[in-house]
């Protein structure tokens, strides 16, 4: 008899099978090369001061973007990917040969895939803009790893929510939207009083961010890009939001194992 773990390899395996023809990796590739592009254009107009602070701004800038171009990446991907089975109605099939936790399982892990290789990629561009942009700050490894978990576990926490979406709904239309106004709350959640930012999870892109600026300390009419500096990473409130993430992503499982079909 196959153990579990064997059968769970197999399902994943047929859930690559199932993406090969699909190219879902143009989505997550696309949104880093807008990315690229929206950061490296101010970076043109750098000066010798300013590149001594390169890599804290480009932390800084990607971690902004991310509240606005990540939900809607995890958005399009999700939809992407569930729609082979809501659309061929095929779930109720699905569900003789597999059980209903483990494919809601392997298709959250399919998905989560092309959100690591994002984050990965970012880290990547970070890099690669350094080099081209010849930043002379000196790069500091641990912060490159703390960006890297940042953005996959809050990128996690918000597939799963989309994840869940995309299976319970028929029209992919409501996901879509849904991602698209996280981005919105993501952005404008900056804004908000910080008691209500930690509670907007669209908003947490900002809250891991690995440098940052005390806007008290900058003096009017200065560049604020003197006033960079890495922040120290909050690793008790980021492990206490990848817990609560674990117990959201279990509540949505129930959610869904409890749907008709």
């Amino acid at each position: 008899m196959k153990t579990t773990w064997s059968q769970t390899r197999l399902a994943y395996k047929a859930e690559i099978q199932k993406q090969r023809c699909r190219k879902v990796w143009i989505i997550p590739l696309g949104f880093l090369t807008v990315l690229t592009l929206w950061v490296s254009v101010p970076m043109f107009h750098f000066t010798a001061q300013d590149l001594t602070s390169g890599y804290q701004w480009l932390f800084y800038q990607i971690s902004l973007l991310n509240a606005i171009f990540v939900p809607m990446m995890l958005a399009v991907t999700a939809s992407r990917l569930c729609d082979m089975e809501i659309k061929g109605n095929t779930l109720k099939l699905l569900y003789t040969l597999e059980k209903t936790g483990r494919f809601y399982d392997i298709k959250f892990l399919a998905e989560a895939r092309y959100l690591l290789l994002f984050s990965f990629g970012e880290v990547l561009v970070i890099l690669l803009l350094g080099k081209l942009f010849h930043i002379t700050e000196p790069v500091r490894l641990l912060p490159f790893v703390e960006h890297f978990l940042a953005v996959s576990a809050v990128g996690a926490v918000l597939l799963g929510f989309q994840h869940l979406l995309s299976l319970m709904s028929d029209n992919q239309i409501l996901p879509l939207c849904t991602g698209l106004a996280g981005s919105f709350l993501g952005l404008f959640s900056m804004y908000f009083p910080r008691a209500v930012n930690l509670c907007i999870v669209w908003g947490y892109f900002s809250i891991f961010s690995v440098s940052g600026i005390n806007w008290g300390q900058v003096p009017e009419g200065a560049d604020y890009n003197d006033y960079m500096q890495y922040l120290d990473f909050p690793l008790p409130g980021f492990l206490l939001f990848s817990a609560v993430g674990i117990l959201l992503y279990l509540f949505e499982k129930g959610i869904f194992m409890r749907k008709e079909v």
